[in-house]
């Protein structure tokens, strides 16, 4: 028998797409999200079940359609998946044809369906040893047809994923599921583009933690369709299984994650969950039309979607907590004699694991949900789950006891300067998890998934502050002494731990203020020294710390250590030796903690050299910069020949500091190289280039040595461009060798445009260093370069990847006595670098000494420039400048 499509009903499309055309408008609301996927969950059971009972016209076999999956659970989006089961009794060939009467209308409308038509107990087999299969049957939900079959579907289900009555070897392999799929897609909630279904917190993980509980304490009934996600909740809460609160974020966060779903749905157009920085900025000023813009970003909509993405953080972090716990009960252990011992008045020991001995206890004393963590560190015992949640459940229901506890806040003190815990989470991290800190420390509260609609922050203000913080107790312990020495040496003699550690975890307390954060925080971070009983003077170095903790970040990477005046005016800001070795420290922690890999070598050394040089100042020495002196006498050592020698005593001081002796004494060589292939003394050749890969660092360093002159950096820049090569950083400088004309060598970092290190032996480099040549036979010509970059690099005719707005900033400063100094700001692109250094050449610009780093999509470029020797001092001069290379940069 041929299967005879049924005539299509002409409605569902049109039905569905007057329900998208709505749902922009109705998802404004917040609470939307739940109603607004059940409405089309709804559609689709009238609109199918409608279509199935017409489908089955005449057949005189029971047959079922069950619905799976997201429409069995009423999550719909408006390009999901609808999944459905057709069951039959033993009549699989008349079940096929009334499935294929079905179907072949709905996917002439483009619908996505995935289908299976089988016997209920055969059903129920594969899901013994398929997962995804047990899953999609525990949300098992009848639509239409002989609902005995459904019946007979969930009776087997029981059946085979809780022999017994016991689903214990269920929930095991959907924990061991979720750790899996948590490792696949990141392990770690704070990701920039979160995926809304499979992400950790996201929809999977409340679907899991209710599936566990469902089969373990609520089992689908045969005669009756499975419990809303609300209606489970609320049992569970009934039951004592959830607390209220608990029950209430479960239920907020799945429907704050199905409203933002089905706008990105709607937004991309397609099946697609991914919540990307382009969808963040379409949405969010939708979802926060009251947040408006600030002086941050380019982009206006930068802080509705910190706000979005705050609250996308909040709602994951609540439901991996309750989650996690879920799991954990439903799994109900062998039975056997619990384990206790008396710790003390308050804590017992459980199973091993830290526990409260009355529940009355932390109503009755706050400052005991601060104790047990101290108990837990001095005894290395772990914390009772069920201890943990009744932390949270006070604080939540009523934070101002803990918060106006003296005794508490001694106890966080004490755990903030206590270097013992090693564990990971550590103690002070759960105990922000809970909200202990949140409740004593003034101003914490609104760092708490914290975001900063960029690529460069990558955590949030909370956690970038507490693992600056662990960092900085790694050092304090010793752990880090083969990576900092210099760091581990210096905590050996901090004597007053407290403010630095204090304002290690507060450096970043003023970023919800929005702009001039390290002022405001410096408030803030006193308010909580004085709320933690800190001495006065011990108050004022924590807010001195905070106040500064970008000043030797923005002096090391953008200005000249070799200049004394820099040094000088810094070692007056700082005053003492004391407050300088808390900042250095404070610094590098800040800076390690911004961005993986952030803290390069490069940024390391140059910290260390304006640490060195200006407690050299403090004591009254003044000499070559210590960095430059070391580096030159161990590279001196590493050189053969009395030519290479001379090399490394001919390379400029300031270039020196940023280089390592290994880089130095390569360089030399490839210098010496360069020179001895010389025809004659006056003539030497002109180029060289030398490449090494760090596959690891994600970079390669690529060296180039070329003739001083006019223009020069522009050409290189633009040879680099035209060679795909992407510029990371570069140190730039020159060599300076008697009876030799002038050489610049430029260390560039750079990556190719996948974002990976280019290899050594890649076609690449033998071809910039022909583009080099041509270039540099003679005085650099802007027109070549430029045509150049045109036939090799044509524009492309894909759309850029939508990205966080980065402002454009130039300025001009005068910290030099001997240069103009010209910071630019701006997104990278490729090219940038060539179109800001070309400008600087069109005006008659010498660049002296450039510093040129990438955070993330922006660029934070300091270049040195003379005309003639001298500063550009013109007021009307340097507006032209600002004006120039503003243009070029958004060129």
């Amino acid at each position: 028998m041929v299967a005879t499509p049924a005539p299509a009903a002409p409605t569902l499309r049109a039905a569905l797409d007057a329900a998208f055309a709505e749902l922009p408008a109705r998802l404004r609301a917040a609470g939307s999200g739940a109603t607004a996927c059940r409405a089309l969950a709804e559609l689709y059971d009238r609109a199918i079940g409608e279509r199935f009972t017409e489908a089955c016209a005449g057949v005189a076999a029971p047959l079922a359609l069950v619905a799976t999956g997201g429409w069995a659970r009423r999550e719909l989006a408006p390009y999901s998946d609808v999944d459905f089961i057709v069951l039959h009794d033993r009549d699989e060939a008349t079940a096929k044809q009334v499935c294929d009467r079905l179907l072949y209308p709905l996917w002439d409308e483009k619908l996505a369906i995935g289908h299976a038509v089988r016997e209920p107990r055969a059903t129920a087999r594969l899901a013994k040893d398929d997962l995804a299969t047990a899953t999609a049957l525990l949300d098992a939900r009848h639509i239409a047809g002989d609902r005995r079959l459904t019946a007979e579907l969930v009776r087997a289900t029981a059946g085979a994923l809780a022999p017994g009555g016991n689903p214990n070897e269920l929930i095991g392999a959907l924990a061991a599921e979720n750790k899996a799929r948590h490792d696949r897609f990141g392990a770690a909630i704070y990701v920039l583009e979160p995926n809304l279904k499979q992400g950790i917190g996201a929809l999977r993980d409340g679907s899991t933690a209710m599936w566990a509980a469902a089969v373990r304490w609520h089992p689908s009934k045969p005669d009756a369709d499975p419990p809303s996600a609300e209606a489970l909740v609320k049992d569970l809460v009934a039951m004592g299984h959830l607390t209220r609160r608990q029950g209430d974020v479960l239920v907020g966060a799945r429907d704050f994650q199905l409203r933002l779903r089905t706008l990105v749905q709607l937004a991309a157009k397609r099946r697609f969950d991914q919540l990307t920085f382009e969808i963040q900025e379409s949405i969010g000023p939708v979802l926060y039309p009251d947040i408006g813009p600030d002086a941050r970003s380019e982009a206006a909509v930068a802080p509705a979607v910190e706000a979005l993405m705050r609250d996308y953080y909040l709602h994951a972090r609540g439901v991996v907590q309750v989650a996690e716990r879920l799991l954990e009960s439903a799994r109900v252990p062998a039975r056997r004699k619990p384990r206790i011992a008396t710790v003390d008045e308050s804590f017992i020991t459980f199973n091993g694991e830290l526990a409260l001995k009355d529940p009355k206890r932390f109503t009755e004393r706050p400052s005991e949900m601060v104790r047990l963590f101290r108990v837990a560190v001095a005894e290395q015992l772990p914390i009772y789950g069920h201890t943990r949640e009744l932390v949270a459940e006070t604080i939540a229901r009523d934070p101002a006891p803990l918060a106006a506890d003296d005794t508490a806040a001694r106890f966080v003190l004490d755990a903030l300067v206590d270097l013992r815990d090693r564990a990971i989470p550590a103690a002070f991290d759960v105990m922000h998890q809970l909200g202990i800190l949140s409740a004593i420390l003034p101003g914490w509260a609104p760092c708490t998934a914290r975001v900063q609609h960029d690529l460069y922050h990558v955590y949030t203000v909370d956690q970038h502050q507490l693992y600056a913080l662990a960092m900085q107790k790694r050092i304090a312990r010793g752990e880090l002494a083969a990576e900092h020495p210099l760091a581990t040496e210096l905590w050996r003699g901090v004597t007053r731990p407290a403010p630095l550690l204090l304002a290690t975890l507060l450096h970043d307390v003023g970023k919800p203020l929005g702009k001039g954060h390290a002022e405001k925080g410096a408030v803030i971070a006193g308010q909580v020294a004085r709320r933690l009983a800190l001495p006065e003077a011990d108050v004022e170095l924590v807010e001195f710390l905070v106040r500064q903790h970008l000043t030797m970040s923005h002096l090391s990477q953008r200005r000249d250590l070799a200049d004394p005046d820099v040094i000088a005016r810094f070692a007056e800001r700082v005053g003492s030796d004391d407050r300088l070795v808390a900042l250095y420290l404070l610094t590098l922690c800040d800076t390690a903690m911004t961005a993986p890999d952030n803290l390069s070598a490069w940024k390391a050394d140059l910290l260390r050299e304006l640490t060195i040089r200006t407690r050299a100042h403090l004591r009254g020495e003044t000499e070559e910069s210590s960095l430059a002196v070391d580096t030159r006498a161990k590279a001196l050592e590493l050189v053969a020949t009395p030519e290479e020698h001379a090399v490394v005593d001919g390379i400029d001081p300031r270039l020196l500091a940023q280089l390592s002796p290994r880089q130095a004494a390569r360089h030399a060589k490839l210098v010496a190289a360069l020179l001895a292939s010389s025809k004659t003394p006056a003539r030497p050749a002109r180029v060289a280039v030398e490449a090494r890969c760090f596959p690891m660092k994600g970079h390669s360093e690529v060296a180039i040595v070329a003739p001083d002159m006019p223009g020069v950096l522009a050409a290189i820049a633009g040879a680099l461009t035209a060679n795909r090569v992407d510029v990371l950083g570069a140190i730039l400088g020159h060599i300076d060798i008697a009876e030799r004309p002038g050489l610049v060598l430029d260390v560039f970092f750079v990556r190719d445009l996948k974002g990976e290190a280019i290899a050594e032996d890649d076609a690449r480099w033998p071809k910039l260093a022909g583009d080099l040549r041509a270039l540099l036979a003679g005085s650099p010509d802007p027109s070549v370069v430029a045509e150049l970059i045109a036939r090799r690099r044509p524009p492309s005719g894909m759309p850029p990847r939508v990205t966080p707005g980065v402002a454009t900033e130039i300025k001009i400063a005068d910290d030099s006595a001997q240069a103009t100094i010209v910071e630019v700001a701006a997104r990278d692109r490729v090219g940038l670098l060539y179109a800001i250094t070309h400008t600087l050449a069109e005006l008659g610009l010498d660049i002296s000494l450039a510093k040129v780093a990438t955070e993330g999509e922006k660029v934070a470029d300091v270049f040195y420039v003379t005309r003639a020797g001298e500063r550009i001092t013109d007021p009307a001069e340097r507006a032209r400048l600002i004006e120039r290379l503003a243009t070029a940069v958004k060129a």
